[in-house]
Parts: C-alpha cells; structure tokens; sequence
C-alpha cells in the first residue's frame, strides 16, 4: 500500500478535503469482500477477510468508527438493504489493478487519457470534472467517497441518497419504467436478483466518467455492472458490491474490483452540503482547476 499526499489544487475540488489519509488502496481490494476469490465470491470472515473486520486496515480513523451503542441492526432479510451505508475504506486514488491483482487492461486511448490526467495532477491544474461543475459525478466515484448515503427500498426500485454532492441513484426492478433513450450523468440502473444477491446494471450515461481522484476513465457508451449482497463480519453488518466495467472506448476486456459499504445507522441524517464553496465559485478552495483536452 502506497501512501501519498496531494496539494488543494490537486485534490479535484472537495475530495482532498475528505481524505483524513491519502492513501492509495489498491491492497484494500485484495482484502476486501471479494477476497480476489474467481466469481465474487467473499473470503472466509466476509468483507474483512479472516479478522472478520472491515478491509484495508491502515490509518484512516474513518475506518475505526464505532456505532453508538444500542444502535439498530439492520433488516434480517438478506434482500432487505434499506439503512445507512458509508464506504468507511481508505479513499482510493486510482485503480491501478483489478480486484485479482491484474494491471487494468487499457487499450491505447485509455492509456493516454489516465495519463493526462495523472499529469494534470502532478502539474498541480487539475482538470475539471464533474465534482468541480457541482453536477452528478456518476457511478461508482460518488459511492467511494468517505460520506454517508441510504437506501430506501420498495416493491420495484432503490432510491439510494448521497449526502455529498446531493448524488441520487434509482435502481429499477422493472424495465419497462426504464425512461426511453434518456441519458443521464448516473445512468440509467436496472436490478434483479440473482438468489440474495441484487445484480444491477447501468448504462446509458450522459457523459465520461471518472471512477477515481486521478481520474481511471469510463466513457458514457460504458456498461456498469454490479453484484451486492449484504454480509456481516464480527459485529458489523456490509453491502458487499463487486463492480464490472465493460467499456471497449478505453479497455481491451472488462475488468472487475471490490468495494465493502458498512452499515451506518447513526448517519442517515445528512449535514447541509455546500458544493459551490469548494469548487472555485464564491472564493472556493480549488480556483486553479482547468478544462480537459478533447480528443
């Protein structure tokens, strides 16, 4: 596990300020839910590996958060997900292998775009993007982010709330109240369940994305898919989301990593949320960022 740290100018807007370590966490996937194990399947003690506690280790006191005591569990029902998650993980700057330890397979255009983006980073003129226009950053970057979000769950859809950037995700369990044709920054999500596990997927997207702080690419012809059941290591309950990025713009095959979401009961009250102070408008924090070549 590389550790590193970035100037304010570098950070891409807010992110810098929720990184209490910055920290690049490839070795947190290794560990995580998925364990590396072929077909997602979780290793022995759940997300945390055999310790039965949340992956990654390290120094980011997020991760030793406790719940207060007597909080509420969540619901006993495997395909019940309705609460308050937070990815509690070290905040990951930039995949660089797939959750069985493999170099991203980058084709040429998807090399030259981390690479430029990277660069930007490091000439401290971050390139803007979404989190420094204040719109929807896309999926899966906003559920990365070291902030609480919740699930509201009904019959036919999850309506999933982020407290930073004001993220919402619709998840629809039936396709024919999908929108026709209608592109947007999250994409569009469609889930069915596959035994205890809710396999969803996305695509549809209205612009790039960004899957990380420096900037792994996903283009908006790309396909999200993801496979999240709900796990409990020691005494903390997780969803477990195994991703799959298939994206031939900037990939020769898919790939696939591990992220854990721990159960946060005492966070579902959201704090106010001021994107516009920490992007550049109102003599925000990040005024040096710049726009993007275009390919």
């Amino acid at each position: 596990m590389q550790t590193r740290k970035i100037s304010i100018g570098a950070a891409l807007s807010a992110i810098a300020l929720l990184a209490c370590t910055a920290v690049l966490a490839q070795s947190a996937l290794n560990s995580g839910p998925a364990g590396g194990a072929p077909g997602g399947q979780a290793g022995p003690g759940g997300p945390g590996g055999a310790g039965g506690g949340p992956p990654g280790g390290g120094n980011n006191p997020m991760m030793s958060r406790r719940l207060p005591p007597g909080s509420p569990e969540p619901s006993p029902d495997p395909r019940n997900f309705d609460g308050g998650w937070r990815h509690d993980s070290e905040l990951v700057f930039q995949n660089t292998r797939d959750m069985f330890g493999h170099k991203l397979p980058y084709n040429e255009a998807g090399r030259k775009v981390i690479n430029r983006r990277v660069m930007s980073l490091k000439n401290d003129t971050p390139f803007i993007n979404a989190s420094g226009k204040c719109i929807p950053m896309g999926q899966p970057w906003q559920m990365d982010l070291n902030m609480p979000w919740r699930v509201f769950q009904s019959k036919d859809r999850f309506d999933i709330l982020f407290e930073e950037y004001h993220g919402y995700i619709q998840i629809l369990m039936d396709p024919s109240k999908a929108p026709a044709g209608a592109a947007a920054y999250m994409g569009t999500s469609l889930g069915h369940w596959d035994g205890d596990t809710l396999v969803v997927e996305t695509k549809g997207f209205k612009d790039d994305l960004w899957l990380d702080v420096d900037g792994t690419p996903a283009s908006k012809n790309a396909k999200l898919t993801q496979r999240i059941r709900k796990v409990k290591a020691g005494d903390r309950w997780y969803l477990e989301d195994i991703f799959t990025l298939d994206d031939p713009t900037y990939y020769t095959s898919p790939w696939s990593w591990a992220r854990d979401y721990a159960w946060h009961p005492d966070l579902t009250f959201f704090a106010e949320y001021n994107c516009e102070l920490q992007t550049g408008a109102n003599g925000g924090l990040t005024p040096n960022l710049v726009p993007e070549p275009k390919d």
